[in-house]
Parts: C-alpha cells; structure tokens; sequence
C-alpha cells in the first residue's frame, strides 16, 4: 500500500518566485497552497475598473494612500496565505516612501474590493471575507454585479448592504477625509 503523497506547503517568497500559470488566470496562496482562478469576465472587469477609479481619484486628491488592483497582500504566515484583492486602498502612512513594495503587501489592506463573478460561490467569499477580517482589514467590500449591491462589513460583525439608490461614503471605504461618495447604480452602468 502506497502512502498518500503530502503537498509541500510553499511560503509567500516561495510563492512570489513561481512563474505566472501557462493557462492564464490569477493566482492567489491560501495557507500554503497555490490556486489559481479563471480570468474575469467583462462585467467583472467594468465593475472593478469603476470601483477603482473613483477610490483612486479621491485617495489621490487627497493623498491618502494607495489604491490597486490584484495586488498581493500577506495575510498570514505558517502557513501563508496571499490574497489579491480585485480593488484594494492601503493608507499612507503604512507605505514606504509613499510607495507599494514590488513583491507582495506584509499585512492587510485597509479596504478590499472583491467582486463576485458568476462561478463564485458563498462559501468561497465567506471564506475571502473571513481570511481578511481575521487579518484585520478595517473594511470589505462585497461586490454583487447581478444583485447591483455593495455589502459593506467592518471587524466585529457588522454589515451593510447598499443597493441602487444609495450612497457609499468616506466611513465605508475606511478614508479619514470626508467627502468621498460614490453612487451605487454608477458602479454597474
């Protein structure tokens, strides 16, 4: 009788020295061990791109920081998990010299953007919420193009859905400045 073979789990570093998958598609590191994903499709890609438009144009008129997309961030450690956030904010004072590292984030984002695809199930973003909540990032963003809703969730539990009508503000994507508002319909014209 064989034994089973056992997977080596990799590290961040080990992780970030792989070559990108021959097939396409964004690799993440979840406690260890590398998966990949499909590409994203059209309507994920619009919402992302207008979702990180307005985070970016106001983060940079204000100097808050930095904002991205499917930037690695380091979770946690022993094993690793790396998770690529399809928008992410990261506040200034938390960058070195004002500027992202070239290899993978050390920690949590302040604000990660994840927009559900079709083939997403909720067990899968529950899981993705969890690893950044328990991570410790201030605020996620889940992102339902076929609902048109943005739920908001904070640490400790709470949570806010928007839909069509509503606004998101400063105090749901984590900003110090006032000001920042982005209609929800916009997200998904």
């Amino acid at each position: 009788m064989t034994a089973p073979h056992a997977t080596k789990l990799l590290t961040a570093d080990e992780f970030y020295a792989l070559p990108d998958p021959p097939e396409g598609g964004k690799m993440e590191l979840i406690r260890g061990e590398v998966v990949t994903h499909m590409p994203a499709g059209g309507p994920h890609g619009d919402t992302a791109l207008a979702i990180g438009a307005a985070l970016r144009a106001f983060v940079h008129a204000h100097r808050l920081g930095r904002t991205g997309v499917e930037v690695g961030f380091r979770l946690s450690r022993d094993p690793d998990t790396v998770r690529a956030p399809d928008v992410h904010f990261v506040r200034a004072e938390r960058l070195t010299d004002g500027r992202m590292p070239s290899a993978f984030f050390p920690g949590c984002p302040d604000l990660a953007v994840e927009v559900v695809s079709p083939d997403d199930t909720d067990a899968e973003m529950n899981k993705k919420l969890g690893q950044y909540l328990e991570a410790s990032t201030p605020r996620v963003w889940i992102v339902r193009p076929e609902q048109e809703t943005v739920t908001v969730h904070r640490p400790g539990g709470d949570a806010h859905t928007y839909a069509s009508g509503d606004v998101l503000t400063s105090d749901d994507a984590g900003f110090a400045q006032p000001g920042f508002e982005l209609l929800v319909s916009t997200i998904f014209e």
